[in-house]
């Protein structure tokens, strides 16, 4: 029994003094990072702030940030880039939704994170409406091939003051409620103009995004039970006929069509008193609109304010994605900073005070100020939730909508027509899912 304890006792020194020699042995980082973002996180993830952090921990890396297009049409020459390359122009991306990435998940071209996922970034710690969608069955270890970096839920947004004016007392909870408070708005005069009632999203930015949104929100999914886009639905169908009213109306107009940030600064400047896009709009107008110039949070209160879409089946909830291309040169430096810089409480802080670009990991999340609109998207990420499409023709579909939409808006077709077009465009799309992937040997 003694010789086996000390046995015992030189198998645990020799474990110690091995794993001390591996800690001693680590070669501290150095080389170049190349991280490609979409252009605008630039300013809305404070991505100089996270450089220079960086580079002050790790003295022998220098951190090169490059952007990209951030409304689709860049990522298929990225990833055929690396496909006919074995290269990529960098380490490590940021940005991108699910439907835009979902090409690369299929053909295997991202390095998975599952093993990086412990401690404070466990599965269990991520917010599971924004995690739930970069999760992908197949193979232990292959689960997670991207990982949502920031996140948002489609809601309303309404300026306080202009409500008010208005006399519009209690925050709208119907669709008639709502086309009611646009048409009410729509009279009021700012500065000797008269405003816009209620902006939606028409362009590629949003408007899938919106219609899936009304469609959770009043039947749960727009699904089929075959896993369809469920063009058909009576929700989508009301919520197209709804956006169509308020044009006709005079109570909103289409600047989204050629704008895709028209009806965000429309409110910033305080000639919308409502839009209809990402949770984010809200903290962004109130910063703009703040009395206090430059102090973030405006401490006049939030002036914007949201509410959710009508039903209690869900909320839409979407995320931007962080992955590495199988091809990246350094893997460990891009870990690093997903780590160390992406996913820390001061980046998914900072962003969602400045700009309401939420954190998608819960601690991070309670770590920010007591906000009404902070509060809001709690409860919707608390509730039912679902996430985009994934279709490897995902990209396409969007754009498919957002045709057929501008054409029904401007009675060039009808609805049954609209609805049909969609129907067929989607009979002819690639709707191959990340789950269909055939993993690399």
């Amino acid at each position: 029994m003694k010789k086996l304890y000390c046995l015992l006792v030189v198998l645990f020194t020799l474990s110690a003094i091995s794993s001390t020699s591996l800690t001693l042995a680590q070669e501290p980082l150095s080389g170049t990072l190349t991280i490609s973002v979409e252009a605008w996180m630039v300013e809305k993830y404070n991505m100089p702030e996270l450089e220079a952090r960086f580079e002050a921990d790790h003295p022998d890396v220098d951190v090169v940030v490059i952007t990209h297009e951030g409304l689709g049409a860049s990522y298929l020459n990225i990833f055929l880039e690396w496909a006919q390359s074995g290269q990529s122009s960098a380490d490590l991306y940021f940005g991108g939704l699910v439907s835009q990435i979902a090409p690369a998940i299929i053909d295997d071209q991202l390095i998975p994170w599952d093993d990086m996922l412990t401690d404070e970034i466990a599965p269990d710690k991520w917010i599971s409406a924004f995690l739930d969608s970069a999760y992908v069955d197949g193979a232990e270890g292959t689960n997670y091939p991207t990982l949502p970096g920031l996140g948002e839920t489609m809601n309303f947004q309404y300026n306080v003051g202009l409500f008010e004016q208005a006399g519009i007392s209690a925050v709208p909870t119907t669709y008639e409620e709502i086309q009611a408070a646009a048409c009410s708005l729509a009279n009021l005069e700012v500065n000797g103009q008269k405003i816009t009632g209620l902006e939606m999203e028409y362009g590629l930015n949003f408007a899938p995004d919106a219609w899936m949104a009304a469609v959770i929100a009043a039947e749960g999914t727009y699904l089929t039970p075959e896993g369809q886009i469920n063009w058909d639905s009576p929700a989508g169908k009301q919520w197209i006929e709804f956006q169509k009213s308020i044009v006709d109306a005079g109570c909103g107009s289409t600047t989204t069509f050629t704008d895709n940030n028209g009806a965000r600064n429309a409110l910033k400047a305080g000639q919308a008193g409502m839009i209809n896009a990402s949770n984010s709009r809200s903290n962004e107008g109130t910063n703009a609109l703040c009395p206090e110039q430059g102090q973030v949070p405006c401490p006049s209160g939030e002036l914007i304010q949201m509410f959710s879409y009508p039903g209690d089946g869900g909320s839409m909830a979407f995320s931007h994605q962080i992955y590495i291309p199988r091809v990246s040169a350094n893997v460990d430096l891009a870990r690093a900073f997903v780590r160390e810089q992406l996913l820390s409480e001061y980046a998914q802080t900072w962003t969602a005070i400045n700009f309401g670009k939420m954190p998608t990991i819960w601690a991070n999340y309670d770590a920010l100020p007591e906000n009404p609109n902070f509060a809001q998207v709690r409860t919707e990420l608390e509730g039912p939730a679902m996430g985009q499409w994934q279709f490897r023709d995902g990209q396409f579909l969007r754009q498919a909508y957002v045709d057929e939409l501008q054409l029904y808006l401007t009675d060039n077709e009808s609805l049954d027509e609209m609805i049909a077009n969609l129907n067929a465009t989607m009979q002819e799309a690639d709707l191959t899912l990340p789950a269909d992937r055939v993993l690399s040997q």
